[in-house]
C-alpha cells in the first residue's frame, strides 16, 4: 500500500502542466531512474486511477500523452515553509534567463506557492529579499529584446542535444540574414547579452551567436554534434577576449590614496604584497591572470594607479591612454 501511494504521488509530480504532455513509457523510465521499478501496465493503471480523482487529461490514441488540465493547480509543495519560499522567490527573480522554458513551466506551481507565502507571511525570513541587493560597479546596460518563442526553441535544442536551424542577422554582414543549422554547445551570459555557443553547419571550430540577433529558430530531429574535447570555460576564456595569455602576469603597481586600503581588504589574488612608499603611494606586487578584465580595471583607475611591470602591459596602457587623451584634446 505504501509503495503504491509513493509511486502515485511521484507520478503526479512528474506529469507536466498543459500544453506539455508525457507518455506512459517516459513516465515508466523516469520512475525506473528513481528506483521505483514498475511495469508499463502498472503505470497505465495508475494514471487511469489518478484521473478519477485529479484533473488530469490524456490525448486519445496510442501512445497517450498525459498532462494536468488547463487551469488546474499542479501538485504543490505541502506547507511550503518561509525558507523554501524565499529560495524559490529569489530563483524566479534572478535565474529565469538561465533556465530552459520547460524547467520554468515545471517550476511554475512552486513559484506561485512561494509568492503566496512571501506575500502572506511577514517574517524575518520573507523580509530578507528587501534587505539584500547586488550592485555592479560597472555601467549596467539594459538587455536586448529576445523573441520568447525563439529563445524557447534554442533552449530546447540545447537541452535535448539536437540541431537547430537558425536565421541569424549579423552586424558584420550589414544586417543580412542567413539561415543554417547549428549544433548547440552552451549558453553564456555576458554584460546583459545572451550568447549561444555552437558549431555552424559542419565547420570544426565552435563560435557564438547573440540570441537577440537570431530572428528564427527551429529544433531539428538530428542529434547535435559535440566535440569530445570541448570545454565551455576554455572557449569563453579564448573567444570572449577574457584571457590574453596562459602564464600569469607578475604585476607591479604603484597606487595612491585609499585604493591601497581597498586592495588590502580585497586582494587581487593570493600572495599579494603591499608596501608603503613616499607621498601616500604604495607598491603592490601580485601574480594575476592575463585577462581583458584586468586591463579594463586598470584603465578605470585613471591617475590613481601606474603599472610598473611588466613593461609590455605598461606600454599597452600608455598607448591606450595617450590615444584617449588625444580624442579629448581635439575640439569638436
Amino acid at each position: 500500500m505504501i509503495d503504491t501511494l509513493l509511486r502515485q504521488w511521484t507520478l503526479l509530480q512528474l506529469i507536466p502542466r498543459h500544453p506539455r504532455r508525457i507518455d506512459p513509457a517516459r513516465l515508466k523510465a523516469r520512475l525506473d531512474g528513481m528506483g521505483l521499478d514498475v511495469t508499463l501496465r502498472t503505470v497505465q493503471r495508475d494514471l487511469n486511477a489518478l484521473a478519477l480523482t485529479f484533473p488530469l487529461e490524456a490525448t486519445p490514441g496510442r501512445p497517450q500523452g498525459w498532462c494536468w488540465c488547463p487551469g488546474a493547480r499542479q501538485m504543490d509543495i505541502p506547507s511550503m515553509d518561509p525558507h523554501a519560499a524565499l529560495t524559490f522567490h529569489l530563483v524566479e527573480q534572478h535565474l529565469q534567463p538561465l533556465l530552459p522554458p520547460t524547467t520554468l513551466a515545471d517550476l511554475a506551481p512552486w513559484f506561485e506557492a512561494a509568492r503566496g507565502v512571501v506575500a502572506a507571511e511577514v517574517s524575518r525570513v520573507t523580509q530578507w529579499q528587501h534587505k539584500v541587493r547586488v550592485v555592479a560597479r560597472t555601467l549596467t546596460k539594459l538587455p536586448p529584446a529576445i523573441d520568447p518563442a525563439i529563445q524557447a526553441s534554442l533552449y530546447e535544442g540545447l537541452l535535448q542535444d539536437r540541431q537547430i536551424e537558425v536565421s541569424y542577422c549579423a552586424l558584420a554582414t550589414g544586417g543580412e540574414t542567413k539561415t543554417y543549422p547549428v549544433h548547440p554547445l552552451g549558453l553564456v551570459v555576458m554584460e546583459q547579452v545572451l550568447y549561444l555557443v555552437c558549431i555552424v553547419r559542419d565547420y570544426p571550430d565552435p563560435r557564438y551567436l547573440a540570441l537577440h540577433r537570431i530572428v528564427g529558430a527551429r529544433v531539428l530531429d538530428q542529434p547535435a554534434r559535440r566535440p569530445p574535447d570541448f570545454d565551455l570555460d576554455a572557449f569563453i576564456a579564448r573567444e570572449f577576449g577574457i584571457r590574453r595569455g596562459d602564464p600569469p602576469l607578475k604585476l607591479v603597481l604603484r597606487v595612491r590614496g585609499i585604493l591601497a586600503a581597498y586592495l588590502a581588504e580585497t586582494p587581487l589574488a593570493k600572495g599579494q604584497k603591499i608596501k608603503p612608499l613616499a607621498d601616500n603611494w604604495h607598491a603592490v606586487q601580485v601574480k594575476v591572470p592575463d585577462t581583458q578584465q584586468l586591463r579594463n580595471w586598470l584603465f578605470s583607475l585613471g591617475a590613481d594607479a601606474v603599472v610598473m611591470a611588466p613593461e609590455s602591459l605598461r606600454e599597452e596602457l600608455r598607448q591606450g591612454l595617450t590615444q584617449a587623451a588625444a580624442q579629448y584634446a581635439t575640439p569638436e
